[in-house]
């Protein structure tokens, strides 16, 4: 699964070719594929992958959780479902934006044959907002590259450039281009996750018209 990485690989050159924050964490050693965090979640494969590959590395604006530790994964998933609020019971969030209420999860719930997940974007501020991002975490990787590659248009993105590009929410047509994540939104399969808000179901149309007929 490690040779898959393609869109990390391309999310770690893009961050060195426009000088965005990279930091390689701790790679870990133990083998998590197939074994379950919390009861009836079975560890995501890519996940398991990328930990092995890059530990609880930064990329760009995203700062991933390693599996143990007062940061890791165990620690801050149990920590977000004891407060009760969806839609942390039904996602293991792997990574977020440091200094800004903005997390990115797996729904083991929707996982493919391949026991692959899919990614939601979680603003865990108090009026919470969910968007599906990716059909895998790879492809999270891939989208989130494309979207910075897009933006920057071949100049050096400024000092904090998450404000800059604010993904996934002003890259609709970038997500659109994960086609098995558009044919889950077409068939409902993130109704109960996404949030029912003006703003949630804007960006939900937008990338549902923006993806493959």
């Amino acid at each position: 699964m490690e040779s898959s990485l393609k869109g990390l690989e391309r999310l770690m050159a893009l961050c060195r070719e426009y000088g965005l924050p990279l930091r390689e964490g701790l790679p870990v050693v133990e083998d998590w594929t197939s074994r379950e965090l919390f009861p009836g979640q079975p560890v995501d494969p890519l996940l398991a992958a990328v930990l092995k590959r890059v530990g609880d590395a930064r990329l760009a604006e995203v700062a991933l959780h390693g599996f143990e530790g007062e940061y890791g994964l165990v620690a801050t998933n149990g920590m977000l479902r004891e407060r009760g609020d969806a839609p942390f019971p039904s996602c293991l969030v792997f990574g977020r934006v440091p200094s800004l209420a903005y997390r990115f999860a797996l729904v083991p719930g929707l996982a493919d044959a391949r026991g692959l997940q899919p990614v939601v974007f979680i603003d865990d501020h108090l009026d919470k907002e969910v968007l599906p991002v990716a059909s895998n975490l790879d492809r999270f990787f891939e989208a989130y590259a494309r979207s910075i590659e897009h933006f920057a248009g071949g100049r050096r993105l400024g000092p904090d450039p998450w404000n800059d590009l604010d993904f996934p929410r002003f890259a609709p047509e970038r997500v659109a281009e994960d086609r098995p994540l558009v044919d889950l939104m077409r068939a409902g399969r993130f109704d109960g996750l996404v949030t029912q808000d003006e703003e949630s179901q804007r960006w939900m149309r937008q990338v549902l018209a923006a993806g493959p007929g």
